[in-house]
């Protein structure tokens, strides 16, 4: 027992007439293979390090600067960051974000029950998803130059209708309105992508289900509620995250539809931080400072969102 007390205490190196391992070596072929996938991810690595990593570093540095472009980084510290707090168009920008996201859910809401419309129907499915999606491969400034013609309050298509039915037209790119009609323009222009990505989902929803629930005499409600949303909340997930992380950051439509006449009502983080560049005197330090602000609080609401997300999203096991 005692020898046998000692043996277990010794090192595996130290036992004699022992052999040392052996160095497993690399076969030809996979040397080759690790070669090629260096070879072939190697130029994405390079972008990310030059287009990514490196403009992030160097942001997050003139953040506490005051940087013209033209005149060498001057260290203000935190200035940046406690002028930012007291700019009221940014954070009325981040108020007018919050708002803007409320498109998001009604329109997932309204893609998941056009495509459940859709999965029922046998005949002309393909060409609905067609014009559905006709949309989504237009530009963001074709569709904005779009709805702002529809939107003109003299010649507009929806004025000339609230005319013939004997009202009176709406300034829908007021001050008043135009929250609402990005809105709505929004929810247009980003329906067929939702709605192609739940009709695919609904297929791989098993029937047996419903047929289980029609015998228990569940209606089509129910049937929505318990066998529909969870069958399809991975991919409802998927289009409220980048929905609301989309919404935070919308600039070009909000851009082309008012001219880039920015004001309290309108202003969005995005293009603020815009202006900063140019327009407000070339103000790169606070430009900086204010995407940064935005950048880490889009990092917590896709924190909070895959945090909630345990709750109601069912993957399948």
């Amino acid at each position: 027992m005692e020898t046998l007390h000692i043996r277990e205490r010794v090192a595996p190196s130290e036992v004699p007439n022992m052999p040392p391992p052996e160095k497993k070596r690399m076969s030809r072929a996979r040397r080759s293979e690790y070669f090629w996938g260096w070879v072939f991810i190697l130029p994405l690595c390079v972008g990310f390090l030059l287009f990514t990593a490196f403009p992030l570093l160097v942001s997050f540095y003139f953040s506490f600067t005051e940087y013209d472009l033209f005149h060498a980084p001057v260290w203000v510290g935190f200035a940046n960051f406690a002028e930012l707090f007291r700019d009221t168009f940014f954070l009325r920008g981040l108020l007018n974000a919050l708002v803007y996201t409320i498109g998001v859910p009604v329109g997932a809401m309204l893609a998941l029950v056009l495509a459940s419309l859709l999965v029922h129907i046998t005949r002309g499915s393909l060409v609905l998803r067609m014009i559905f999606y006709l949309p989504t491969i237009c530009g963001t400034v074709a569709i904005t130059f779009i709805w702002q013609w529809m939107y003109a309050p003299t010649y507009g298509i929806l004025a000339n209708f609230m005319k013939a039915l004997g009202m009176k037209p709406i300034a829908f790119l007021s001050s008043g309105w135009i929250m609402l009609s990005m809105i709505v323009m929004g929810i247009w222009s980003g329906m067929g992508v939702s709605v192609l990505l739940f009709y695919s989902a609904l297929h791989n929803v098993s029937r047996t289900l419903y047929d289980a629930a029609s015998l228990d005499g569940a209606n089509a409600f129910q049937k929505f509620i318990h066998i529909t949303l969870p069958g399809v909340s991975p991919v409802l997930f998927y289009i409220l995250i980048t929905g609301i992380l989309g919404s935070f950051q919308a600039f070009t439509n909000f851009q082309v539809m008012t001219n880039d006449a920015i004001n309290y009502n309108n202003v969005m983080p995005v293009w603020w931080i815009y202006k900063f560049t140019g327009t407000y005197g070339y103000r790169y330090g606070y430009a900086s400072a204010l995407g940064l602000v935005l950048g880490i609080i889009l990092i917590v609401i896709s924190a909070v969102q895959f945090i909630v997300s345990k709750f109601w999203v069912k993957y399948d096991s």
